[in-house]
């Protein structure tokens, strides 16, 4: 995730694989940039950054 023009808002990385099978055949799902749907287990899911583990 990077910083968009020190607004301190991220920007979500697209998922490369399914959490739940495994595959990569994924498409967006719904109006929002952040579920995406698996055409392999016909699931849909949002991931989301909770925290990099990092203290500040």
């Amino acid at each position: 995730m990077t910083d968009q023009a020190g607004t301190g808002r991220t920007r979500q990385l697209p998922v490369f694989h399914c959490p739940y099978c495994g595959d990569e055949e994924l498409t967006p799902h719904g109006d929002g940039a952040d579920a995406w749907r698996c055409g392999a287990c016909l699931r849909a899911f949002t991931v989301r950054l909770i925290a990099t583990g990092v203290t500040g």
